[in-house]
């Protein structure tokens, strides 16, 4: 029996599991949200200082502490008249008490004509606007937050790939293999669980204290502790999987272990371990966060926004701004990622959306 072709095109063309998933998100606004500010805090971190052009490690210490939305008129010293980069800015009165030969000719002949020449030495009034104010040390504290952002997110993805990289290959190779081989492995994972992580990383940064490539050694630390859980979500669905029909006809046609394992059992994973990524990216950034706090972390030359944290905490009664902006810029960035996994989660999980 054939259909009618007005039949045909009324009946609805079947999608595929992505297709519902991606629709099921789109109706998730707090997902939506979630992504769109993650997007937008990259954004900012990433491409931010092309327009914000502050440097973060730029110390005017006669601006300690400013309030937010300042503007400030300062002179950009040059010993080498020709050097693209300041040697030092100041203000303009550490300019008439410091450097000028005739201070009231020399501060009127800047502010007029915005550069000056003295002695060799070049001098460039510059207009800052400082959005979120300066530190104890003068310097832009969302200039910092942007060079801080990116060393979280950079530290966060490349612990998470590395979790990854171990949860996935230890699950699968766990489940599918079963009896001996997986009862050993889960119980050294069980033992791994009983030991207190937080002191295990500390431990470690501790003893390597003086590692040149601090970053490396973080986002190591962190992913080699964080990879237990993927390889336990990744074991449970490898044992439902591994007894399906489409595993069974594949062994029985004697398709290698190796082939399986990568091309059969590997992309049937790729829903769960993308929705845990989401949820573990969040949990990596404030453990890094835990570990600058207490001193552990990232070095003063790139200080994350634990760092920052730290740093305006020490100086929180004073100028609250200081602690205020990098925990508002942690504190919505952990959220926007937990909703953004709470929705792939739902969208994937398709017993629930027929519920």
């Amino acid at each position: 029996m054939t259909l009618s072709p007005k039949l045909a095109a009324e009946q609805e063309a079947p999608r595929s599991l992505w297709v519902d998933a991606f629709r099921r998100l789109l109706d998730n606004r707090l997902a939506l949200f979630g992504l769109g500010f993650f997007v937008f805090i990259s954004v900012l971190c990433y491409l931010g200082p092309i327009v914000y052009r502050l440097s973060p490690d730029s110390q005017v210490l006669a601006l300690e502490s400013t309030l937010p939305f300042t503007k400030v008129s300062l002179v950009e010293v040059r010993f080498d008249a020709d050097k693209a980069t300041p040697d030092e800015v100041t203000t303009l009165e550490d300019f008439a008490d410091v450097y000028a030969i005739n201070p009231e000719t020399d501060v009127l002949q800047i502010a007029k004509k915005g550069t000056l020449n003295l002695n060799g030495i070049r001098f460039d009034k510059v207009e800052r606007f400082h959005i979120m104010g300066t530190d104890s040390k003068g310097r832009d504290i969302l200039a910092r937050i942007m060079r801080g952002g990116r060393i979280s997110l950079g530290v966060a993805f490349l612990a998470t790939m590395t979790a990854l990289v171990i949860g996935v290959n230890y699950g699968l190779v766990s489940g599918y293999f079963g009896g001996r081989v997986d009862a050993l492995m889960m119980r050294f994972v069980d033992i791994l669980y009983a030991l207190p992580f937080l002191i295990f990383v500390i431990l470690l940064m501790i003893l390597f204290d003086g590692f040149r490539f601090k970053i490396l050694l973080v986002f190591m630390a962190i992913g080699a502790v964080e990879w237990l859980t993927m390889a336990r979500i990744v074991r449970g669905q490898v044992l439902h999987l591994k007894e399906q029909e489409f595993i069974l006809a594949a062994r029985a046609t004697g398709v290698r272990t190796f082939s399986i394992l990568t091309k059969h059992l590997a992309p049937n994973l790729i829903g769960p371990v993308i929705v845990y990524s989401t949820l573990l990216i969040p949990a990596v950034m404030l453990l890094e966060s835990t570990l600058s706090f207490l001193g552990l972390g990232m070095g003063a030359s790139m200080a994350s926004w634990g760092t920052l944290i730290k740093d305006g905490q020490e100086s929180m009664r004073s100028a609250p701004w200081e602690l205020i902006a990098p925990s508002i810029f942690f504190s919505a960035t952990l959220f926007a990622m937990n909703f953004l996994g709470d929705g792939l989660r739902d969208a994937l999980d398709v017993k629930s959306a027929k519920d």
